[in-house]
């Protein structure tokens, strides 16, 4: 009978041992949880670890695809911005879209888009491999003329990597550069590999064209129809493995189809 009490001290060592090596993995488990979604006002500083690992641009535009389509698979925290860091941005992308403009990419001009820009920062989490990186949301909207421009900036280069414009006015109906040159112009400006898929131009003002990135499970849609042009990242769904789309609720790749409009 006085055998138990000889193992009783290493069974209740061994517990606390392996108490100690999970508490902090379910702490953090349920933080993710807790932060998912949520907006910060106070600045995310170094000892947050959040971004922890940046990775390269393609895998920083495959959290920003991944934000958009299936948003459950990311760890996402909004910041406010301040009005000195706002002040920063808003030269930044104006700059961003002055350049842009001269590649030919967007209408002459489309740096005035940018006044009176507003947004928050965003920073992205991959719950699988813990991959993170911070973006800047920004926007813009001139209620008299219902202009809309949304731009989303890379924090760690600076580059828009997405685009929206809506209803910019004459620039644009006088722009009528073919969507496929601009898709090239932009993606090797930020220096990315890329295969375009398919293409077509109906009229003047109907442009588009839908490109693949090769480093990365994303696909960017680039097009003019109207007044309307964006330059977007998706989630390229051929490349996502299938076992990973039906655990999302997704169909698989063979069932699929695309819709260049």
């Amino acid at each position: 009978m006085g055998n138990w009490k000889n193992w009783l001290f290493p069974i209740l060592t061994a517990l606390t041992v392996a108490a100690l090596a999970l508490l902090p993995l379910r702490l953090s488990t349920l933080e993710d949880g807790r932060l998912t979604g949520t907006v910060h006002t106070e600045p995310l500083a170094a000892d947050n670890n959040f971004p922890s690992k940046p990775p390269e641009l393609p895998g920083r535009i495959w959290l920003l695809a991944q934000s958009r389509s299936i948003p459950e698979n990311l760890t996402i925290v909004g910041q406010e911005l301040d009005r000195e860091k706002l002040e920063e941005l808003s030269a930044q992308a104006r700059a961003e879209l002055e350049d842009l403009a001269e590649l030919g990419v967007l209408p002459e001009g489309a740096e005035a888009c940018g006044a009176g820009l507003d947004g928050s920062l965003l920073y992205l989490r991959d719950q699988t491999d813990l991959s993170s990186a911070a973006f800047a949301e920004l926007s813009a909207y001139d209620k008299p003329s219902s202009q809309h421009l949304y731009l989303c900036l890379d924090g760690q280069s600076g580059k828009i990597l997405s685009l929206t414009l809506e209803k910019v006015g004459e620039s644009l109906l006088e722009f009528s550069s073919p969507a496929e040159a601009s898709g090239k112009a932009f993606f090797d400006r930020l220096g990315l590999k890329y295969e375009l898929l398919r293409s077509f131009e109906n009229t003047l003002w109907e442009s588009y064209a839908v490109f693949r990135l090769t480093d990365s499970e994303t696909l960017y849609h680039v097009g003019q129809i109207g007044t309307s042009l964006r330059i977007t990242p998706e989630v390229d769904w051929e490349k996502v493995d299938d076992g990973i789309r039906a655990a999302m609720g997704y169909p698989p790749v063979s069932s699929v189809i695309y819709d260049a409009g």
